[in-house]
């Protein structure tokens, strides 16, 4: 396994003003939803102090462990010997492990036991307008409440000083003051049952384990999240208690005041890292000046790139989308300007990118084609020698009942940069003015090229179809530093190595990921099953030259009577 750790060179990565850069943290990156939700819900049940939850949307009734994680209905004496062994390992008490036993792992009721242990409980979640959400913030607030969970709306982005789709983009846990997550997914599935966060790898076309109470089958839902021990995990718990204590004070409602806590123990950490946030002006007491340090993260990371940038978003965007797909009608963004100003310079420098993005992102389409269309026209020598190629991601099943095969996009809504394989970055903040400047948004940054390296493998790896379900997760397990027994961790092992050999060099890594795409682009074309997930991303024009029907609300993979 990659384990050399490139020397640091005096070369700035890191935002001003607001947090710190810590030297004494750990991250672990997760990529989607199935292990993420799966370690929160650990970090819940072990929980003895607190545990805060700022979230953009939640769903209580959302389920945080399913399908292979669970003890089977009637297991055998032995699998259930050592499923429960198995959770001991991961530090919980018996008590614990008969509440997992018995009861749904749902976000409530794991919440609500805590809480029956005597641990603080506080959510936090955006008072989305009814125009504009995707779930039900009052229901949500009810549903915890109900339980006796202290749970609060956020009005703060609301006012004339606010535009009119500002939100509170944030998806922060912090468990016990000293352990924090950080990333892309919320606890939620939204209120049209569709767009369940929780996933596996494999984002399988329709599974019960993601079947909605109506019978719908939400699109697959890729995603990254990070976990944050050591003194940048009080970075974490700052933000939400500021955001937390500025509402409550606004609202008069000061018994419910969290006051400061010691900082975190500091962990054995070879990574530099640092929390980084967009929080704009006017929406807290604390952000009278804004807080940008996303944007700043990315200005020293793009001007520093010299081998290779790898994104994935959900949006990448010149210009700023105010409700209607027709790049040229978007305002200004300096901020992405810059960006892309960047990245132009990067590849003419001799950059290798590539960038994972929706097929069907949810507004600006267009937006996203734009700023690519840019990119190739101002940068042809990279188009030229194969250094700029933009993906997206599918899937594919036979159905039995009309003897197709028939084809769905999966969501990228991950915001995961890595540069160089030394520096990465994962949090809620898309490339676009609302992630760089409009939303409230956080991110977490590392300088460690273990982290940065394996992620990159860990995320091709999955889009190309390199591994079994099994090898990845085998391999995702190895690269969070966990404890494996000697069987799992030869599995680990040969799988890491298998990544390594076929996707070391990032260069080398995009031409197979460009393989596979267009591959799989013909396969989509003559009916076959796709292998992997990977898909060129086509701009409206070149699905029109493909002679594949591009909508603009779905893009070109979704079939039309899906909707």
């Amino acid at each position: 396994m990659y384990s050399e750790s490139k020397e640091i060179t005096a070369t700035d990565w890191w935002a001003l003003g607001d947090t710190p850069v810590r030297r004494d943290s750990r991250v672990t990156y997760y990529v989607d939803g199935q292990a993420t939700f799966m370690e929160m819900c650990l970090c819940f049940m072990r929980a003895t102090r607190s545990i805060y939850l700022a979230n953009w949307g939640m769903e209580p009734d959302m389920l945080l462990v399913r399908g292979e994680d669970l003890l089977p209905e009637q297991p055998e004496q032995d699998t259930r010997a050592t499923y429960i062994e198995g959770l001991r390992t991961q530090g919980l008490q018996e008590a614990d492990i008969n509440f997992w036993l018995t009861h749904r792992l749902s976000v409530k009721e794991v919440l609500a036991y805590a809480q029956s242990k005597g641990v603080e409980v506080k959510v936090l979640l955006w008072k989305a307008k009814k125009a504009f959400a995707v779930y039900d913030p009052q229901a949500a607030h009810d549903k915890l409440t109900e339980l006796g969970i202290t749970c609060l709306l956020d009005d703060s982005a609301e006012g004339i000083l606010h535009h009119q789709i500002e939100s509170l983009h944030q998806k922060v846990t912090v468990v016990d003051h000293k352990i924090a997550f950080v990333g892309g997914l919320d606890p939620l599935i939204e209120k049209e049952d569709d767009f369940d966060r929780w996933d596996t790898s494999e984002h399988p076309f329709d599974t019960p384990l993601r079947r909605t109470s109506s019978g719908k089958s939400p699109h697959g839902w890729h995603d990254t999240h990070a976990k944050i021990t050591g003194l940048a995990a009080g970075d974490v718990e700052l933000n939400f208690r500021q955001r937390w204590n500025d509402l409550i004070a606004r609202h008069h409602l000061e018994q419910l005041h969290i006051p400061e806590q010691p900082v975190p123990a500091p962990v054995e950490s070879q990574s530099i890292v640092q929390i980084a946030r967009t929080v704009p002006k006017h929406t807290y007491s604390f952000d009278k000046d804004a807080i940008l340090g996303i944007t700043q993260l990315y200005d020293h990371a793009f001007t520093n790139a010299q081998q290779s940038i790898y994104l994935e978003n959900q949006y990448f965007w010149q210009r700023a989308y105010y409700g209607v797909d027709i790049s040229l009608l978007g305002r200004d963004s300096a901020e992405m300007e810059q960006h892309i100003g960047q990245i132009i310079e990067a590849l003419r420098r001799g950059v290798t990118m590539s960038i994972i993005l929706p097929d069907h992102p949810n507004v600006g389409r267009a937006f996203s084609d734009a700023a690519l269309i840019r990119l190739r026209n101002e940068a042809p020598e990279a188009v030229k020698e194969s250094r700029l190629h933009a993906f997206c991601l599918a899937t594919s099943h036979f159905k039995m009942e009309d003897g197709l095969l028939h084809y769905r996009p999966i969501y990228v809504h991950s915001k995961a940069a890595i540069i160089d394989d030394t520096w990465s970055t994962v949090g809620s903040g898309n490339l676009n003015n609302r992630g760089m400047h409009d939303d409230t948004e956080i991110n977490v940054a590392t300088l460690d090229s273990f982290l940065a390296h394996g992620l990159r493998l860990l995320l091709q790896a999955e889009h190309i179809g390199l591994l079994k379900p099994e090898e990845l997760a085998a391999a995702a397990r190895l690269h969070r530093e966990q404890n494996l027994d000697t069987q799992a961790q030869a599995l680990a092992e040969k799988s890491f190595q298998q990544m390594e050999e076929a996707l070391h060099d990032p260069f080398q890594a995009v031409q197979l990921m460009r393989q596979r795409a267009e591959e799989n682009l013909q396969r989509y074309k003559d009916r076959e099953p796709l292998v992997g997930h990977l898909l060129p991303y086509l701009t409206a024009a070149e699905a029109t030259q493909h002679n594949l029907n591009v909508r603009a609300d779905h893009g070109w993979i979704e079939e039309p009577d899906a909707h």
